[in-house]
């Protein structure tokens, strides 16, 4: 009971405060055993093969030499990405909660690392995935980077001015599908605060989104 423990030392206040401000599990990278493999393996949903050619092919992008499931026979010890994943609506990463936009368009938005073009974009989060790759539970993240005005409406705005405002105008239409981008947690750089204006903001001729990553003081 919550008064026994206050009673029983003087320092019972503070361990439940402490316990209250753990964050909440990072689930980035999460060892687990065979046995939760194999539950992971058998509940998960199967991701369309479309996705499943996608991660696979970024995981051999980033040097990771896996293997399509159905590209039999395997050798021994090949890495053989399965076709199941867990599909969270939302992930943690040290004390911040990241989510799809479905879930939650604000903490969807964020600045991110592109492992690709190695350049720091915008976005939002469109889908989380959860898998098992060698004894972990690796965490995914599909995201749909925004989409570039042209130079002279972007100039229309006063965002290039400005450098220090962190902020810049981006087309409030997404891209399509073939745009999207697999990144791991680790790329993730912070959220974004996001304003849609309406058509004719700035004198752009359409709808857009402004994004300021000046949430991003050294931490996530």
């Amino acid at each position: 009971m919550l008064k026994d423990r206050l009673d029983a030392s003087p320092d019972g206040l503070a361990e439940i405060l402490q316990e209250n401000e753990k964050p909440p599990a990072d689930y980035a990278h999460s060892p687990v055993s065979p046995v939760e493999i194999a539950a992971i393996l058998k509940n998960a949903p199967i991701l369309p093969p479309e996705h499943y050619t996608t991660l696979l092919l970024y995981l051999q992008f980033t040097g990771r030499q896996y293997r399509h499931y159905l590209q039999l026979p395997h050798p021994p010890k090949s890495l053989i990405l399965p076709p199941r994943a867990e599909l969270p609506g939302q992930m943690h990463r040290g004390d911040r909660t990241f989510s799809c936009q479905k879930a939650h368009e604000g903490n969807s938005a964020i600045q991110f690392y592109n492992p690709n073009s190695r350049e720091y974009e915008t976005g939002f989060i469109e889908m989380i995935w959860r898998v098992p790759l060698e004894g972990a539970l690796e965490t995914f993240l599909v995201v749909r980077p925004h989409r570039r005005l042209p130079f002279l409406s972007e100039a229309e705005a006063p965002f290039q001015r400005y450098p220090g405002f962190m902020t810049r105008i981006v087309d409030a239409d997404p891209l399509d599908d073939n745009a999207l981008q697999i990144i791991e947690p680790t790329h993730i750089i912070t959220h974004l605060t996001t304003f849609r204006c309406p058509e004719g903001t700035y004198s752009i001729p359409q709808k857009t989104l402004v994004v300021c990553w000046a949430l991003n003081r050294g931490r996530r």
